[in-house]
């Protein structure tokens, strides 16, 4: 059950066969994700949340279930921990898709499915830098690892969505790149549209990829 304002009303959910949420919240997040009135939704949590797995999993069931939306835009910021690799040869394919591997995996065929619905004009996957001046209709854009976006990104990212478009934000502040603060843009743009009937936003708190994962979630984290 969610509370509508007013009273509790039932979740509303796709079959158990297409995805199952592991957890109450998730459940929710599916509900929220599923519910055509909300065009912008938040999916914010820890690690191994599901965070990419219900944003990118409901954007497949709209587009290739429900056909509300005839699309799937896939957007990431090409930023990561560690030492930049430098160059890289090739297209903009071969230098972007290992930045998109988290999205690819929540596909049931993987890469072989991904390539199949690129080719079908039916998954697009983009960075920031190339959006301006884009506009995408009937487009589910799901921005992954949308903590490491500052605002003019975040707003150049909402401003591209079009008539019969959704965005699916998810992400979490303390795994950010460059800014760990309830500061963090994604945070702000939450707080800021809050209370709005366009927007929703869950808080998915529990790690439900594997025992191992948590026991590396809040390693090095005692006293920060």
């Amino acid at each position: 059950m969610r509370w509508d304002g007013e009273k509790f009303v039932p979740l509303k959910l796709p079959s158990q066969k297409f995805i199952r949420g592991k957890n109450s919240l998730q459940r929710c997040a599916i509900d929220m994700l599923l519910n055509p009135d909300i065009t912008i939704c938040a999916i914010l949590g820890t690690y191994g949340s599901g965070k990419s797995m219900l944003t990118m999993s409901m954007a497949r069931y709209a587009v290739l279930e429900k056909g509300r939306q005839s699309k799937i835009l896939g957007i990431r910021e090409p930023v990561g921990h560690g030492k930049s690799v430098g160059y890289l040869k090739g297209d903009f394919s071969s230098k972007t898709d290992l930045f998109f591997a988290p999205l690819i995996q929540q596909l049931d065929g993987g890469i072989y499915e991904y390539e199949s619905l690129k080719d079908r004009g039916i998954l697009d996957t983009n960075i920031v830098f190339y959006l301006k001046g884009t506009t995408y209709d009937s487009t589910i854009i799901v921005v992954d690892e949308s903590e490491d976006l500052n605002e003019e990104q975040i707003r150049l990212v909402g401003t591209r969505t079009g008539e019969n478009s959704r965005i699916f934000f998810n992400g979490d502040y303390r795994q950010a790149i460059y800014d760990k603060t309830k500061n963090n843009p994604l945070v702000r743009m939450c707080n800021i549209m809050k209370g709005n009937p366009l927007f929703g936003c869950i808080y998915l708190e529990d790690d439900v990829r594997s025992e191992t994962s948590k026991l590396f979630a809040n390693l090095f984290h005692e006293g920060k």
